[in-house]
């Protein structure tokens, strides 16, 4: 059983299948157990399913009841009529469970040793950012504790060592899958759902030649001895990279049991995250997926997303005929991964406004608003360097020239810095943002440097307050520092006085 919040607040539970039919109706604008890493791997999960049912059954329209989801996903695994691999625990070993394959030979089962009691011991076991990725222990585990634990570990899990091998769809074990998509910004889970579902239908069905017989990972049986060959996949596989299953203790509770495997499911590790991942941006020479880093999605992450000269963007984050030209988000998210550790849940929605008002000539609106990210990023980096220099003028005593390569003085800058990045962050994709990006007819360059100077000059106040010299020191540092700080904010504004 799955539970569901509508748009008025009200939780409603149901079958996997129920589940699917709410998001349909636009009923199901969230999902109460998701843990806040497992919700970009649901939403993945359940448009994949959704768009190979379709394509399976000829249909583009979704059915809003629960019985014909019931027949459109049994379609998609034939050999299991009875519905074993959309079934949690599955006695027989030798049948598929849900994204649990199932084994070779009966004998296989004695190689799943190790226990894993809870939900929690199965879905993210590297977790050192406690504050992103709460560690704590589901004691009594639901059905969709594990559902959700499955769909996170089979779908963007990474190496873990010897015998536990990560998910064909990022570039390279300690790698991380990632989400950029466009996304209604109201209507919940179910408005996303409902509009990636469509844009892959319509993108699946002008490409019948990849539309292959394996598209469920979980069905075929696996005994950790051989990898699934790429080109045999079809293009929305959805993967597993683990050997799990769940059995139903005594008491009726369901604990877990895994085994290692020799190889990864998939043989893709060439391709380098290069596998048509619809959420997965690409380095702009196609040479392999893009990795986020730790730093997570602040408005040079963004910028750089958007930069067409850098990346190229998956399908689900490309405007498309359908959508609407307000009331959309572009959304960036990913659990970050390193050698051994988490580097942080990360996840940013933009919300977009007035795209709808620039005379593009027909040109994606993404790619303007890219090209104002960028601009505006360029120009708060000169900001933040003479904010460097004046701090390093304030710290350093007022010398003529700041020792530049001073690393202890830089690191007593870096309060004021982050406070300074932070703002910019907090500003950057405000109107005056969009109304650029609609062509308003005025001097924004010159309107962003005198907002980069004032965020600027309030922390250099700052850091002149908290400096430690004597007060004649103080006084002469700070007039130095301040003097070289206007002149060249000064000048800096004044080449723009004609905008671009």
């Amino acid at each position: 059983m799955i539970g569901w919040r509508d748009g008025n607040g009200t939780v409603h539970r149901g079958s996997l299948f129920a589940a699917f039919a709410a998001l349909s109706r636009g009923d199901a604008w969230s999902f109460p157990a998701l843990r806040p890493h497992q919700r970009e791997p649901w939403h993945s999960f359940v448009v994949q399913v959704a768009a190979l049912s379709l394509l399976k059954a000829g249909r583009t329209d979704l059915p809003y009841d629960e019985a014909p989801w019931r027949e459109m996903l049994l379609a998609l695994t034939p050999a299991h009529p009875d519905g074993e691999a959309w079934t949690l625990v599955v006695d027989d070993w030798t049948k598929p469970a849900l994204l649990q394959p199932p084994v070779v030979a009966p004998t296989n089962r004695a190689e799943y040793k190790s226990r894993l009691p809870t939900p929690d011991a199965l879905d993210m076991l590297v977790t050192s950012r406690n504050h992103d990725v709460k560690q704590e222990r589901i004691a009594v585990a639901s059905e969709e504790d594990w559902l959700f634990a499955l769909v996170t570990l089979q779908t963007t899990e990474g190496f873990l060592g010897a015998g536990n091998y990560g998910i064909s769809r990022m570039n390279g074990g300690f790698a991380s899958r990632m989400t950029l998509g466009i996304r209604p910004s109201s209507g919940g889970a179910a408005a996303a759902f409902q509009r990636d579902v469509a844009r892959l239908v319509e993108h699946g069905s002008s490409r019948p030649e990849r539309r292959k017989d394996i598209a469920l990972l979980w069905t075929v049986p696996w005994d950790g001895t051989a990898s699934l060959r790429f080109p045999d996949l079809d293009e929305y596989y959805v993967e597993i990279c683990r050997r799990i299953r769940l059995t139903q203790t005594t008491d009726g509770s369901i604990e877990g049991r895994a085994a290692g495997s020799k190889v990864a499911r998939v043989a893709a590790s060439e391709l380098k995250g290069r596998t048509d991942d619809p959420w997965a941006p690409l380095k702009a020479d196609g040479s392999t997926s893009h990795t986020p880093s730790g730093a997570g999605f602040g408005y040079r992450q963004i910028a750089y997303l958007l930069d067409k000269k850098k990346i190229t963007l998956p399908p689900l984050a490309e405007l498309q005929k359908g959508d609407a030209t307000e009331g959309l988000a572009i959304v960036a998210a990913a659990l970050v991964r390193g050698q051994g550790k988490t580097e942080g849940l990360h996840r940013r929605a933009v919300r977009t406004s007035r795209m709808g008002e620039w005379d593009g000539l027909g040109r994606d609106p993404l790619d303007r608003i890219g090209k104002v990210a960028e601009e505006r990023t360029v120009q708060a980096g000169y900001a933040a360097k003479v904010l460097r220099d004046a701090l390093l003028t304030l710290i350093q005593g007022g010398p003529d020239e700041p020792r530049l390569d001073d690393t202890s003085s830089k690191k007593k800058t870096d309060r004021w810095m982050e406070r300074f990045d932070a703002f910019i962050d907090d500003m950057f994709f405000d109107d005056d943002f969009w109304s650029e990006v609609a062509g308003e007819d005025r001097n924004h360059l010159q309107d962003w440097r005198k907002r980069l100077c004032g965020a600027a000059g309030v922390e250099l106040d700052r850091a002149a307050e908290a400096a430690p010299h004597a007060d004649a020191i103080k006084l002469l540092a700070w007039s130095k520092a301040r003097t070289e700080f206007n002149k060249k904010f000064s000048k800096w504004i004044a080449e723009a006085k004609h905008g671009k």
